[in-house]
This record gives structure tokens, C-alpha cells and sequence, in this order.
């Protein structure tokens, strides 16, 4: 038995795939406090073009694995594991180990105990690949927004998978979603999701749509996946006082905001997985208790998805570019 692994070999900003392949390395073997998790399906994200295409995958040398999220079955356990047995599904929670280049891209993880979530029985492996990155985000940073029910927030990419989970979430909350797309082709949709309002930015004014539709006060929250100018646009569009989490990079890594927006007392800050939730491993497996009855309420969509082999990763990952929030590209081993 053999360990595939999907590995970043370089680093190449312009075409990030160009520097990802195929190796064969050793099954590792489980110490005290740690699990090998037999890997059977994994999403690919945007956040796992972010890491390569910024080299912000860790280990040193070559062959640094990544991925995001995904689940299993537990193959082996060390001693004084005590939360999860052999044979058990689990979701690995290897958002930080990316860092390390001990990504869920390979056939076989050693991790922490801490860095597996036992999976209930109802919960599907696809919904369980997908678990992590989109569903904790959509609820913990639409928690921290505090907007106030019957309030509007906007939202920036709003055709993605998170953006969609934003909508039906926002809406078991009771709270007004105002929704940035680009294509009019989406409005459709969303609004059978239960969209309040969308905007399309290539057609309108969003600045004075958001006025038009909020009596002129301007929406309460907003949470941006692009950055760039549509930063500064959000904010215009904001409430004084107003917060806006920027959590995406769609734009690039910089922001263009206003000195009059500034002037008006508009918070900006960065949210990302990484840093608000999975450095503790409490607060990863309290967020996951919450999210879990959220995702199979369907309150948080799980998103249709197209499965590739494992070794077909290239073909599968220059698709999952191409299709955006229409649907989840997993590779399945």
C-alpha cells in the first residue's frame, strides 16, 4: 500500500497548476494523540487556488500537499486517542496544517486528534468533504456582523457557494440580504433562494440601488470576497458606523476604499477560517456542533457537485475554476 498525494512541486503565481503533480509516498503512521485518516473525498476551493497561487503552502523542500477540507475513515489510531476509533467517518479539519503542506489532497493524513470531527450517521460524504470551509465561515461570520433582524446587509460575489449559504442563512436569521453579482442570469436564482434584493454591478449603480432600497441609510453590515474597488463600493453603500469583513481576494490582495467612508466611521477588517476559528480546537468543534443541524436542516445548502477520480486532479481543479458557485468539483479516492 502506497499514499498518492497531490503536491505543489515550485511555485508559479501566472499558472499555479503548472507547479502541481502527482507523487507516491509512505502510509504515516500514527503516534500517541494522533490518527490516520484514510481520505475518500475532498472539495476544491477557491481558498486552495489562494495557497498556491500566493505560496502560502508550508513545509519545506518539495512535495508539500494541500486541500483544504475533507473526510474519511479513520485507518489507524495511536495511543490515548479517545474521541474517534478504526473504521470511524470523520471530517479532517487541515485548514492550518495547508501551512505545513499536510494538506487533504493525499489518500492518507496523520493528524491530531484534535483535527478530526467524528461524522454523524445522516451526514452524506459530500456534504461531510464540504463541511468546513464554506458552512463555518457563512455562520460565524454572518454571526459576528451582528446585524440586527429585519436590518440589511450586503454582500459582494453573491453567486458563489458561500454567497448562496449567506442568503439562506441571513434568512432563518431573519435578516434582509441586498446581493452583488455580476451576470443578470443569476438574479433568478437567488431570488428563489430567498434573496431580498439583487443587484447586478455591470447594469446599475450599486451605491444608489443600496440607498434606493434602504430609505437612504445605507445597509447595516457588508461582507466582500473580492476586494479591489468593490471594497470601496460596499462602503459607500454602508450605514456610518457600518462593518464590512473582507474575506476574499477575487480582485487581488489590495483594497481601494474612501477618506470620506474612513471619515464616516467604516470599520474594515479581515476575516478568514484560519484565524477566527480553527486556531482553537474548541471553538472548531463548537462551531461544528452548531453548523451541523444547520446543514441538514438545509438552512445551509450543500452544494451539487461533480466528482473526479483522484488522479484526474488537473482536469478536476481547471474545471472547478471555470464553474464558480454553480457547483462543488470533488475528487474522490
Amino acid at each position: 500500500m502506497s499514499n498518492k498525494a497531490i503536491v505543489q512541486d515550485g511555485y508559479n503565481k501566472e499558472d499555479p497548476l503548472g507547479s502541481v503533480k502527482l507523487v507516491t509516498r509512505p502510509i504515516p503512521k500514527a503516534g500517541s494523540g494522533q490518527v490516520v485518516v484514510r481520505m475518500t473525498m475532498r472539495p476544491v476551493n477557491p481558498t486552495d487556488f489562494i495557497s498556491l497561487r500566493n505560496g502560502l503552502i508550508g513545509g519545506e523542500g518539495q512535495d508539500r500537499v494541500f486541500g483544504s477540507e475533507g473526510c474519511g475513515v479513520v485507518h489507524e489510531v495511536g495511543s490515548d486517542v479517545k474521541s474517534v476509533q478504526k473504521g470511524q467517518r470523520v471530517v479532517t479539519i487541515t485548514g492550518l496544517e495547508v501551512f505545513k503542506g499536510n494538506g487533504a489532497f493525499q489518500e492518507y493524513i496523520l493528524l491530531d486528534e484534535k483535527l478530526v470531527w467524528a461524522v454523524p450517521d445522516d451526514m452524506s460524504d459530500e456534504a461531510a468533504c464540504q463541511f468546513v470551509i464554506n458552512p463555518w465561515t457563512t455562520y460565524a461570520m454572518l454571526k459576528d456582523l451582528e446585524v440586527p433582524k429585519g436590518e440589511y446587509m450586503i454582500q459582494s460575489a453573491a453567486n458563489s457557494t458561500l454567497g448562496k449559504q449567506v442568503i439562506t442563512l441571513a434568512k432563518h436569521w431573519g435578516i434582509k440580504t441586498i446581493n452583488i453579482v455580476r451576470r443578470k442570469e443569476a438574479v433568478a436564482e437567488l431570488k428563489a433562494l430567498g434573496a431580498d434584493e439583487v443587484i447586478v454591478s455591470t447594469e446599475e449603480d450599486v451605491v444608489a440601488r443600496v440607498k434606493e432600497i434602504t430609505g437612504g441609510k445605507g445597509a447595516y453590515g457588508a461582507l466582500d470576497a473580492v476586494s479591489g474597488t468593490m471594497t470601496g463600493t460596499l462602503a459607500a453603500s454602508l450605514r456610518s458606523k457600518g462593518m464590512i469583513y473582507v474575506y476574499g481576494v477575487l480582485s487581488g490582495t489590495t483594497i481601494t476604499v474612501s477618506t470620506l467612508d474612513l471619515w464616516r466611521d467604516i470599520k474594515f477588517d479581515g476575516w478568514i477560517i484560519y484565524n477566527n476559528i480553527m486556531p482553537s480546537a474548541e471553538k472548531s468543534h463548537a462551531v461544528a456542533a452548531e453548523v451541523y443541524p444547520l446543514v441538514q436542516q438545509g438552512v445551509i445548502p450543500v452544494a451539487k457537485s461533480e466528482k473526479f477520480a483522484f488522479e484526474d486532479f488537473k482536469k478536476a481543479m481547471e474545471l472547478a475554476e471555470k464553474v464558480g458557485g454553480e457547483k462543488k468539483i470533488l475528487l474522490v479516492s
